[in-house]
């Protein structure tokens, strides 16, 4: 079983989606900058109405007048960031800025403006109907096990009735990334996770989880291609080394090797017969140079009649 043929088309049909992903960001990832470099600040009343109804608290009820309100507490704390910030040192003065001022910078940047919750969150988008809508970002603040991160919780894509909902890209705080399909927050559809170390998985997802058919590639070159189950390879599949040569084809359970399958070891060695968790085990055939040298029953990796493991029997020949 050739590599090629069993990988190259369906590798390129998912990476096609995802580069399709990142070009639909780069509009946004440009007015992003410029929210944040000009100070483009969503005014303080839209900012805890957002907040309030992502905490489910209702807010037919704020009166016009309290809208209109100033926080100075607010603009002063915004004021302090920037003053730390040397790139946004210049832009102090947009805080000082008429309401009309702020809402021609709003305009400008086709409405996409900086909205900073009470808890540390970041959202930089646009509004509808007082929810998040359109393509986005949301940046989380640091959690107690990620306070020294160098990366933001981040993302970055399609936003619907204030959730989650399209396309577009999460990054982790531990350097992870992943760039495809959202649905009610959750990851869905096609999608690549990058791993921080040096992994990869190019497939499909059902609610946060690889299911569905995928690619898994390990940083060492080795790769599989199959089916997966709860994040887990679990169905039929390939396994390949980092030379494009079979190593094992069949079936899998939650990540081990369980049921049908061929293990080869070169092309004069090879198995075929039952596994389970991983081991050699029930009926299977060894072949050595194209002929069956044993036929039978395989006990935890080992002949049982023979009670020898592959090693001993290779050193026979």
């Amino acid at each position: 079983m050739s590599l090629s043929k069993n990988y190259v088309e369906l590798y390129n049909n998912y990476i096609n989606e995802i580069d399709e992903i990142k070009k639909s960001l780069k509009i946004f990832k440009t007015k992003k900058k410029n929210a944040l470099k000009k100070g483009i600040f969503a005014p303080d009343e839209e900012v805890k109405i957002l907040e309030k109804q992502m905490m489910g608290i209702k807010t037919d009820g704020i009166k016009k007048e309290d809208t209109k309100k100033v926080d100075e507490e607010y603009i002063e704390s915004k004021k302090e960031e920037i003053i730390k910030n040397e790139n946004l040192a210049d832009v102090l003065s947009i805080l000082e800025e008429t309401e009309e001022e702020k809402k021609k910078d709003a305009i400008d940047n086709d409405m996409v403006q900086v909205y900073k919750f009470s808890n540390g969150d970041m959202y930089i988008g646009r509004l509808l109907d007082g929810k998040m809508t359109g393509i986005g970002s949301y940046i989380f603040a640091p959690g107690e096990d990620d306070e020294d991160a160098k990366i933001n919780t981040e993302y970055i894509g399609q936003f619907s009735n204030g959730v989650r909902e399209g396309k577009g890209t999460f990054t982790f705080s531990n350097g992870n990334e992943y760039i495809g399909g959202f649905n009610t927050n959750k990851s869905n559809g096609i999608g690549q996770m990058k791993y921080a170390n040096g992994d990869e998985y190019l497939g499909n997802w059902i609610d946060g989880k690889k299911d569905g058919l995928g690619i898994y590639t390990w940083d060492d070159g080795y790769i599989y291609i199959g089916e997966f189950k709860d994040s887990n390879m679990d169905g039929t599949g390939s396994c390949f080394n980092s030379k494009g040569e079979l190593v094992y084809d069949g079936e899998w359970k939650k990540g081990l090797i369980h049921g049908m399958g061929r293990y080869i070891w070169g092309k004069n060695k090879w198995y075929e017969g039952e596994f389970q968790q991983g081991q050699k085990h029930g009926l299977g055939v060894f072949y050595l140079n194209g002929e069956p040298l044993y036929n039978g029953t395989w006990k935890f990796d080992k002949p049982s009649i023979f009670d020898k493991s592959f090693d001993d029997i290779f050193a026979e020949f």
